[in-house]
């Protein structure tokens, strides 16, 4: 048996086209099904899934990143690997499209589970991911706050997902920008593990 779902935020609002965001979903849910009957990993679908997501510039993750108030874009992600519980995070970090990959390498290269802010970055940076090369442009920056945002986005756009793949393995991720107008340094429950992200092998059973 396989099992998927993902969310692509919270905090819709009555009245608002969401259909741009319901059929990125929609495709991104097709892709992992796929994937998923052909023998991924759970954790494998995790990643692409929420890479995916990042990409989109639909939600307040990734590309559609709202700036901090100093206009600096501060990315967390956590990711969890429900066979023997590793995991890893990251949070405030600043230069990189994709924390969810950032996270998985904390989780896979090093002894630790969180790395956040300068550290986050200098470790994305040893680790061959490649940088930004102008954060300003990637960015969507539709503004500091909610109503800057377009009529479709969500308020809170924290996108995750949570697998079972065809070997009963869970796993499960989660990556966001935080919330509109956050102070420097905020750091949510999106990377805390635990908190934003829980995947345990005995739930799969």
């Amino acid at each position: 048996m396989i099992a998927f779902a993902l969310h692509g935020g919270a905090g819709a609002k009555a009245g608002r086209d969401y259909s741009a965001e319901i059929a990125d979903m929609r495709r991104i849910a097709e892709v992992a099904r796929i994937a998923l009957v052909a023998g991924a990993t759970a954790l494998d679908v995790v990643t692409d899934t929420v890479r995916a997501l990042e990409d989109s510039g639909l939600y307040v993750a990734g590309k559609g990143a709202s700036p901090n108030l100093n206009g600096d874009f501060e990315l967390d992600a956590s990711i969890m690997n429900g066979v023997d519980k590793s995991c890893g995070a990251v949070a405030a970090l600043q230069g990189y499209a994709n924390p969810i990959d950032v996270a998985r390498a904390v989780m896979e290269r090093t002894p630790h589970v969180f790395l956040a802010g300068d550290g986050a970055r200098r470790f994305a940076h040893a680790q061959g991911f490649e940088a930004l090369s102008d954060p300003e442009s990637y960015f969507t920056r539709a503004g500091l706050f909610e109503s800057n945002h377009p009529p479709g986005t969500l308020a809170h756009g924290t996108v995750g997902c949570v697998c079972l793949d065809s070997f009963g393995h869970l796993a499960a991720g989660t990556s966001t920008a935080g919330v509109f107008g956050k102070l420097p340094g905020r750091v949510g429950d999106t990377p805390v593990v635990g908190s934003g992200t829980w995947a345990d092998a005995e739930a799969g059973q």
